[in-house]
């Protein structure tokens, strides 16, 4: 979600990518044999732009695939976190001709890209959406084939459980409208109903059925749900044989919950494939922020104390500077090395490049474990920075 405090003050270096003080080595984007694999990249596979996961279920095992590193559009749009420029936010350099770049970027660097978008991105409703169909509608045209559209339906309190299944049907039409590629490859619950009855589960497990059989879903996923909740509506779906392919959770080495409690095992074992949304803490990983300089707009996800940030950053650094790569690369290629396709957001094709430079290599045990040592375990933490984001304890129930 956006947040709901307004940004602190519209100076600061929102767009610029960090420059560390070693040299970065140069990126070798050489096409390699597609490869094919289950549910996550296996433990003994190097990522690649041509390394492919298959998305599905025991029954439909390839409904789509996607590569290792996909790309959330939360930020396309969005005032209050990430500062759309057009619309008065704290970035003037994110704006339709930035995300343009981003766009060209993805599907210059990957044969098949993976884009994952809601109703609700944007300063208004269906504005990410409208921004990824109405500018790049002939782009898409060209290459729909190598283009997976994730979108998400939001169970928010003012949709009351007597509008449903209607209101989920007529959500699912309006981001087809919007984003005009004529098919949802992944739709998406994005949240737990409101204290558990506002809808039931199972009327939103209904409407999801439902939009699934009109033919324009590919597979089903959920967002945010616990490892109960999220079992719930796999053994419905399964039951009214509707594929469910996919849990997408906050995971990143600031918040290793997913991870420890077994959120990650369990969806593997049922062929269920994990996406990782605010992989780099909605900016805290990538190394240009710091307590003296903290990230603009309202960043809740991630946003814990900075003595615990530090440690983190501090071994990315020194695992970049042996590797060549930036903060952010080791990070997501941490999530990936965890079993999970991270969906970073980027705001230009900087930080694109950016995000490609996580594969083509893989930690080395010793350096995965030594990240591990100094990740978050948000479960046995407290945290005084949660008392403001106090909706976080509702959403981020996975």
């Amino acid at each position: 979600m956006s947040g709901y405090l307004p940004p602190h003050t519209k100076e600061g270096p929102a767009s610029k990518l960090f420059e560390p003080e070693y040299t970065l080595r140069s990126q070798n984007h050489e096409r390699g044999p597609r490869t094919h694999h289950r549910v996550a990249v296996p433990k003994d596979i190097i990522p690649t732009v041509d390394t492919m996961i298959q998305i599905g279920t025991k029954e439909k095992p390839n409904l789509v695939e996607i590569p290792p590193i996909g790309f959330g559009l939360w930020g396309w749009g969005d005032v209050i976190s990430y500062g759309w420029g057009p619309s008065g936010g704290y970035d003037q350099n994110l704006d339709e001709k930035s995300v343009a770049e981003a766009f060209d970027t993805i599907l210059k660097h990957f044969p098949t890209a993976f884009f994952d978008v809601a109703e609700h991105y944007g300063y208004t409703d269906g504005f990410a959406e409208s921004i990824f169909g109405v500018n790049f509608q002939e782009k898409m045209r060209a290459h729909r084939d190598r283009i997976v559209l994730a979108s998400k339906f939001l169970p928010t309190p003012w949709r009351h459980p007597w509008m449903y299944p209607d209101v989920t049907l007529k959500s699912l039409e309006g981001s087809i409208i919007r984003t005009k590629l004529g098919r949802i490859d992944i739709y998406q619950l994005h949240g737990p109903s409101h204290f558990g009855f506002w809808p039931k589960l199972s009327t939103l497990c209904e409407a999801l059925c439902l939009a699934y059989q009109t033919g324009s879903v590919g597979g089903i996923g959920v967002c945010n749900l616990s490892v109960d909740q999220t079992e719930y509506v796999w053994k419905y779906l399964k039951e009214r044989d509707v594929p469910m392919v996919s849990s997408q959770i906050e995971f990143s080495l600031v918040r290793m919950d997913p991870l420890l409690s077994g959120h990650i095992r369990w969806c593997h074992e049922r062929n269920i494939t994990v996406i990782a949304y605010s992989p780099l803490a909605v900016g805290r990983l990538t190394g240009k922020y710091s307590s003296i300089n903290p990230p603009r707009g309202n960043r809740n996800f991630g946003h814990i104390m900075w003595s615990k940030i530090d440690p983190i950053i501090k071994e990315l650094k020194r695992i970049g500077e042996k590797m060549g790569k930036t903060p952010a690369a080791v990070a997501l290629n941490w999530v990936i090395c965890k079993g999970a396709v991270p969906i970073p957001t980027a705001k230009n094709g900087k930080q694109v490049e950016d995000a490609v430079a996580a594969l083509g290599w893989r930690l080395s045990p010793e350096d995965e474990n030594a990240l591990d040592d100094v990740g978050v375990d948000g479960r046995n933490t407290w945290d005084y920075n949660l008392l403001k984001h106090f909706q976080n304890w509702w959403w981020q129930q996975g």
